[in-house]
Parts: C-alpha cells; structure tokens; sequence
C-alpha cells in the first residue's frame, strides 16, 4: 500500500509550471479539433477560435494556485507529499471545470443563469471524460521537472535549544529531545528506532509508528532512503557508486544507504553549500 505521507518531487519553478499549464492547455483544444469527442462538428462562427479558447480554462488555474502550493510547500520546510500531491490535483482539477462550465455557458451558449444541476452535468459529460487522459500526462510532467530539495546547513539552527516531542503509536511512547540532538532514525516493519545524541553518548528509543509519521514531528529528519531519516547538519560523507550508495554520520559507525532520487537533491545541496 502506497503511503500517502511519502515525499515526492515537487515542481517549484514557475517556468516549470508555467510550462505544464502550456502543454496541459494546448492539448485539449488539440483533442477538441481534432477528435471532436462530443459532437462538436456542428460548424458555427469561429469554431476553432472558441474551442481554443478552453485552453485558458487549464493554464489560468494552474498559475493561480501554485503560489498557494509553493507556500504549502515551504510551510512544511520544503517537502511535498503524495497527499499533498492528490489535493492539489483535485483542486485544481475542480477549479478548471468550473471555469470551462462558465467559459462554455456564458461564451458559447450565451446564456444568463443556470443550476448546480447544470454545472454537475457539464462536468460529468464533458470534464471527467478528459482525466484519464490530462491527469497521467500532469503528473508527469511534475514528476519530470520537480525534484526533492536538501535544506542547506545551519549553524545557528544546529546549535539552537528548541526541544521537540517525538510520540509513538503507544500512549507510553514519548521522547522530548533537543531538536539539534536527533541524528538519525531506523524503520524496521510497524517500528521504528531513533537515535539521538545525550550527553553519555548517542541513545536510541524506539516507537511504534510510521517513518513517514516520525518524519513529520522532526523538522531536522531529512529522508534519504525508504527505511531512513538522517540528521543532515551530521553528515560526514557520501560514498559507494552509482549502484550502491551510502551516507557516513558522526557519532555512528553504521552506514546508511541513500536511494537514487535523494542522492540527487543531495549532491545538489553539497554543490550549492561548496559555493
């Protein structure tokens, strides 16, 4: 069962986004030319001007609403989820239906006032039909251009006392660290291990959760392989080969693999802190 807590790449750039709202808004007017899927051979007046004219219905959406998701996005320190991932296409998907219901009763039909019965009808008929097809190309096309960012090291914020509570499945299961103190964290089946720094050494305390749960109560954890959480103000190094690749820490002798797609945001936060 996929989790819907996962992280996944994000696509921040306007230019990116701006780009998927082109392709995204050029390719329905194409299918509506060109396929005619609901009886719209009928010649009238500027038929092909009109039908184009569904394309703003796509791409003026999708601008509008990614400074709200960049702002989410930040808001949970530059992370994007597969939940996240799923309201925004819902949103987005209702807000463009609901523009090209208005473009078409308004601009095409010419008339004044309808019912939500006519707006649920429009969208049943003439809007989900197109999902199978736009929605698989959208995600896509994020997934394509998104990528998975590293914070960049912190000195000051390494060397904060802001505590956090880390609490497990189990009522009994509470562990109140300094945020800087946590290193990393483990998951084995429905547990998982954290491992965090104390005064007589590196500790560990176990909780009966998710890591993707775990994850979300450290503002520090930073995933880089399905099963691992790291502390990244305690990397050491970065080594193996494109096959296999692992992540030293300070503090553990333990090795810790490190999967392909965060091994790229990775290198890219220790190109752009060399600068």
């Amino acid at each position: 069962m996929i989790s819907l807590n996962k992280t996944i790449a994000y696509t921040k750039n306007w230019k990116h986004t701006f780009l998927i709202a082109l392709v995204l808004g050029i390719l329905v007017p194409v299918l509506l030319i060109t396929l005619e899927p609901f009886d719209n051979s009928n010649d009238f007046s500027f038929k092909y001007l009109i039908l184009s004219g569904y394309s703003l219905c796509i791409i003026i959406p999708i601008i509008l609403i990614h400074p709200f998701e960049n702002y989410v996005y930040n808001v949970q320190t530059k992370r994007w989820f597969i939940i996240n991932e799923f309201f925004y296409i819902t949103g987005t998907l209702l807000l463009i239906f609901l523009l090209s219901f208005l473009y078409h009763f308004f601009l095409i039909s010419l008339q004044s006032s309808f019912t939500s019965e006519a707006v649920w009808g429009f969208i049943k008929s003439f809007g989900l039909p197109f999902i199978p097809i736009v929605v698989p190309l959208w995600l896509y096309l994020r997934s394509n251009y998104g990528a998975i960012e590293v914070p960049f090291y912190d000195k000051e914020n390494s060397r904060s006392k802001k505590t956090v509570t880390i609490v497990g499945n189990n009522k009994s299961e509470t562990l109140t660290i300094c945020e800087a103190d946590f290193i990393y964290a483990k998951a084995q089946q429905n547990y998982v291990d954290v491992f965090y720094k104390t005064d007589n050494g590196m500790q560990q305390e176990t909780f009966r959760n998710t890591l993707s749960n775990i994850m979300k109560q450290l503002p520090k954890a930073w995933q880089v392989h399905r099963s691992y959480l790291v502390n990244l103000d305690y990397l050491e190094s970065v080594e193996g080969n494109a096959r296999k690749r692992y992540i030293r820490i300070s503090t553990t002798e333990e090795t810790i693999p490190i999967s392909q797609i965060y091994y790229k945001a990775l290198s890219k936060r220790l190109s752009n802190s060399s600068k």
